[in-house]
């Protein structure tokens, strides 16, 4: 059992190396799970710095019920990665409410490490990376303290040791990294059913849009393989919404219609694009796509991929979209009538308005136009503040607040379009992107997601209509940051006004895209390529089991090597070693040193015994105590030991 400064010490690094573990997840947690994990941290230092007694079983007993009960409560199941995690958690903080022994100790720091672990689901950048990493150290160290009796030695002491032992593992887990056969599927990409990633859905509401722009997280990158189109060109498909309830736009549940061909014209561009987790079963592409992994999605009727299941981690895929196209120049019946539904009753204002407007103006085109002029020359205005909208949200933005994001724009022009008898409907998606000169790669964020129109010409077929670029051409021309006004400030808005911080965020971002590709993507794909690097033609498991053989047993032969090195034999003292001769000499004379005698007193007792020798021993002695006590001790000196020890003779 441990002294109680020593139980202190010990509770101290296991706490410390708990809470670190704990901190990734507190943005996910309920805010009471946390700090009940903090509060019990914090009473449990008290109690063994004050030597308070520890609650009994059926405290505890109790306490676990409701915590159990609480998690049920909040997030509907104790399973899943977020109900799993802060029960698992909870149980932690119960622990150290009866943390006595040793063994105590080592079930928190495993659960520690398994916290680490955890994190990983929510996030695999370099940011969890850095944060990870040295937890794993803490908690390692954490336990070599508690696994260690005696007196407490230097804080960094713990560090040193198991940070060697962790490089030690290094080659090992690198081979295991590189060649340890590839599971299809994605381990990191375990779906939590109760949390809810950024990023667009497959609803739209006046304001949704202008929400998500304040969010300023990667949504995907894009690597072209040739020229990067201009901004005005980057719209990047998302969800198709063509039910309307008078408020809300919805991709609805019926999707039994055959999709239009498309005829597709000028050059092609080719790109790849990685996306980060969303949740959501979408793809986006730039507007049109051609060709994409067809095992990985299909492609709707509205021209829109769709993935088999929601996108819960990194995902990588080439496409090859047409900036130019014809799409869909006949429509079937079905459809049209799909593209004219209106909500009855709702928004008599703005269906009164499209049939004079579409009378007045004589054809389709010409009224679309009309429409778009309307926006541009009357007193609308391009906010990411909009007041709220009343039940008939069309009609309460046409004629009374007049100040909207793209989403209300996009909305109002589609629902006119209908009311006129065309057909129309909205796209979700993002427009336009930062371009990365560091990584030579677009960065499409979180705050580039837009909203725009598509109407039915009997021309040209389902043609784009952004009405936002009527009102706020900046915003597609530009950047969303152009199109607002001075006081209305995005999120990196100030790394974007100054050219250091831009481009350190570059440089930051560029990194985290080598880490996914490297690392977070990973794959079998992957692991083949590098043994084709190798010298393997055609690999298969074999191939790879041969490999991962002969990289753990190199492997393990070099830890063999550093471990042999690290433990060899020292190299005695060249003092010592002549002392010890001149000691063996004198035992074998009949005056054997003691070992509690100090080199003088061994000196003072040869001279009471053979006086014949007091003048060499104590000479020997002397020189003996200087090169090893003293200073800067000279070759010269040893030189001179060696000589007397050699020369004497008992």
């Amino acid at each position: 059992m441990f002294e109680p400064g020593e139980r202190f010490r010990r509770l101290g690094w296991t706490i410390g190396g708990l809470v670190t573990a704990l901190a990734p997840h507190m943005l996910h947690l309920r805010p009471w799970v946390t700090g009940f994990v903090l509060a019990v941290c914090a009473w449990r230092l008290l109690a063994e710095r004050r030597d308070w007694r520890l609650p009994g079983a059926v405290l505890r007993t109790t306490i676990a019920i409701g915590a159990t009960f609480g998690v049920i409560v909040s997030y509907t199941t104790i399973t899943g990665l977020d109900g799993g995690t802060a029960l698992l958690t909870l149980m932690a903080a119960l622990k150290l409410m009866e943390t006595r022994t040793p063994r105590d100790h080592v079930v928190l720091i495993f659960i520690g490490w398994f916290l680490c672990l955890s994190a990983f689901f929510y996030a695999q950048d370099l940011r969890m990376v850095a944060w990870i990493l040295p937890t794993v150290w803490l908690l390692a160290a954490a336990l070599l303290v508690v696994a260690r009796r005696g007196q407490a030695g230097p804080a960094l002491t713990p560090f040193r040791t198991t940070g060697a032992m962790l490089a030690k593992a290094l080659p090992l887990a690198l081979v295991l990294f590189l060649f340890f056969p590839r599971i299809a599927g994605n381990f990191w990409g375990a779906p939590s059913t109760e949390r809810a990633l950024t990023g667009l859905t497959e609803e739209m509401s006046p304001g949704d849009l202008s929400d998500l722009t304040l969010n300023d997280t990667v949504a995907f990158r894009v690597r072209f393989a040739g020229r990067l189109p201009p901004p005005i060109q980057r719209y990047w498909r998302g969800p198709v919404l063509t039910e309307f309830d008078g408020y809300t736009w919805s991709r609805g549940a019926s999707q039994a219609y055959f999709r239009p061909p498309v005829q597709f014209v000028g050059e092609p561009t080719d790109y790849s694009v990685t996306l980060e987790p969303t949740g959501q079963r979408m793809l986006f592409a730039l507007d049109l796509v051609q060709r994409w992994p067809r095992e990985l999605a299909g492609q709707t009727w509205g021209y829109q991929l769709r993935t088999r299941n929601p996108v819960h981690a990194l995902l990588q895929y080439e496409a090859r979209s047409y900036l130019h196209y014809l799409a869909g120049t006949t429509l079937s019946r079905a459809l049209r009538n799909r593209h004219l539904q209106l909500p009855a009753g709702r928004n008599p204002r703005t269906i009164r308005l499209a049939q004079d407007m579409r009378a007045a103006a004589g054809s389709d085109r010409k009224y679309a136009r009309a429409v778009l002029a309307m926006f541009r020359d009357q007193e609308f205005y391009y906010t990411l503040t909009p007041p709220g909208l009343a039940r008939d949200s069309v009609d309460d933005f046409l004629f009374n607040t007049r100040q909207g994001f793209c989403g209300h724009f996009a909305s109002a022009f589609t629902m006119l379009m209908r009311a006129a008898g065309i057909p129309a409907r909205v796209v979700a998606g993002y427009q336009g992107g930062d371009w990365n000169p560091v990584g030579g790669y677009l960065i499409v964020r979180q705050s580039h997601a837009h909203a725009w129109s598509e109407i039915w010409l009997a021309e040209s077929g389902w043609t784009r209509v952004d009405p936002t670029a009527a009102v706020a051409p900046e915003r597609v021309e530009r950047g969303l940051e152009a199109a607002l006004a001075d006081e209305e400030l995005l999120p990196g808005s100030l790394r974007r006004n100054y050219e250091l911080l831009w481009q350190a965020s570059m440089i930051w971002d560029s990194f985290n895209s080598r880490w996914n590709d490297w690392v977070v993507r990973f794959n079998r794909l992957q692991q083949e390529q590098l043994l084709r690097a190798f010298g393997f033609d055609d690999p298969d498991w074999r191939d790879l089991a041969f490999v991962l053989g002969t990289g753990l047993a190199a492997g393990l032969l070099l830890l063999s090597g550093w471990l042999a090195w690290e433990f060899r034999p020292q190299r005695p003292d060249p003092a010592a070693a002549s002392y010890r001769r001149f000691v063996a000499r004198m035992t074998r004379a009949g005056v054997e040193r003691q070992p509690h005698e100090a080199p003088r007193d061994f000196a003072e007792r040869v001279r009471r015994f053979r006086p014949d020798l007091g003048t060499a021993a104590a000479a020997i002695t002397e020189l003996y105590l200087r090169l090893r006590y003293l200073p800067l001790p000279g070759a010269r000196d040893l030189r001179l030991l060696r000589t007397l020890v050699q020369r004497f003779d008992p």
